[in-house]
C-alpha cells in the first residue's frame, strides 16, 4: 500500500482550515455591537482549527504510517464530499425561502444529513479495514473523514455568520428561540453566539469525535469477520 498522501491532500486541508479561521474572525468585526465573550469564542474556534491544520499537515507527511494513501483517499476524500453535504444542508435551512425551510423541513433534512455523513464514515472506515485487514488503518480512515466533514461543516457555518447573517437574523425560527432564552441581548449578538457554537460543536463532536468512534466501530467489526472467516473454513474443512 502507497506511504505517500494525494497531492490534494494539504492543500484542502489548509484552505478550508484558513477560510473558516478568517471568516469566524470576520464575523466578529462586521458585528454592530461589540461584546469581548464573542470575541473570545471566536478566537478559539479560529485558534482550534489552525491547531487541527497544523497536526493534520504533521499527519500527513509522516512515512512511517502504514496504508497512508489508501487512508487519506478514503478518509479524508469522502469527508471532503460529506463536508459538502453539511454545507448544502446549512445552506437549505438559512437562505431558501422560510415557507420552505420550514421547522419540519430542517428537522427532517437535519437527521437525514447526519445519518448519511455517519454511514459515509462508516463505508470508508469499514472499506479501509477491509482492504488493508487492519482495523488502525480502519480507524484512522474514519478520524480523517471526521476530519473532513467536520471542516466542511464549520466552513458552511463560518460562511454564513461572516457574509449572510442577516438572513439568519431575519428567521422566524431564529427570532422565536432569541425571544425565548436571550432576548436582553442584541440579536445579532445571540445569532452569533449561536452559530459559533454550531461551528466549534460540527468540526469537533460530529467531525473528529463522531468519525473516531465510527471508524472503530467499523473497522472493528470488519477485522473481525475477515479474521473469523479462516478459522470456519478451516474448522468445516476440519470436520
Amino acid at each position: 500500500m502507497g506511504l505517500h498522501p494525494p497531492v490534494w491532500a494539504r492543500p484542502a486541508l489548509v484552505t478550508a482550515g484558513a477560510s473558516i479561521a478568517a471568516a469566524v474572525v470576520l464575523a466578529v468585526v462586521r458585528l454592530p455591537a461589540r461584546d469581548a465573550a464573542v470575541w473570545a469564542e471566536s478566537l478559539t474556534v479560529a485558534v482550534s482549527v489552525v491547531a487541527l491544520v497544523a497536526v493534520t499537515w504533521w499527519l500527513t507527511g509522516r512515512a512511517d504510517r502504514q496504508d497512508q494513501h489508501v487512508v487519506l483517499t478514503w478518509g479524508l476524500g469522502s469527508g471532503l464530499v460529506l463536508g459538502g453535504l453539511w454545507i448544502a444542508e446549512i445552506a437549505f435551512n438559512n437562505l431558501t425561502p422560510h415557507t420552505v425551510s420550514t421547522a419540519g423541513t430542517r428537522g427532517v433534512l437535519d437527521n437525514l444529513t447526519w445519518a448519511v455523513v455517519g454511514m459515509g464514515t462508516v463505508v470508508a472506515a469499514g472499506g479501509v479495514a477491509a482492504r488493508t485487514g487492519r482495523w488502525r488503518s480502519g480507524l484512522r480512515a474514519g478520524v480523517w473523514s471526521g476530519v473532513g466533514s467536520g471542516l466542511g461543516a464549520a466552513l458552511g457555518g463560518a460562511v454564513l455568520l461572516a457574509c449572510f447573517r442577516s438572513f439568519v437574523e431575519d428567521d422566524p425560527l431564529m427570532r422565536d428561540e432569541w425571544r425565548l432564552r436571550d432576548h436582553g441581548v442584541d440579536l445579532s449578538l445571540y445569532v452569533t453566539r449561536e452559530t459559533m457554537a454550531g461551528v466549534g460543536g460540527h468540526l469537533w463532536v460530529l467531525g473528529v469525535v463522531q468519525g473516531a468512534l465510527l471508524g472503530l466501530l467499523a473497522s472493528s467489526v470488519i477485522v473481525a469477520v475477515i479474521r473469523h472467516r479462516p478459522r470456519r473454513a478451516a474448522a468445516e474443512a476440519g470436520s
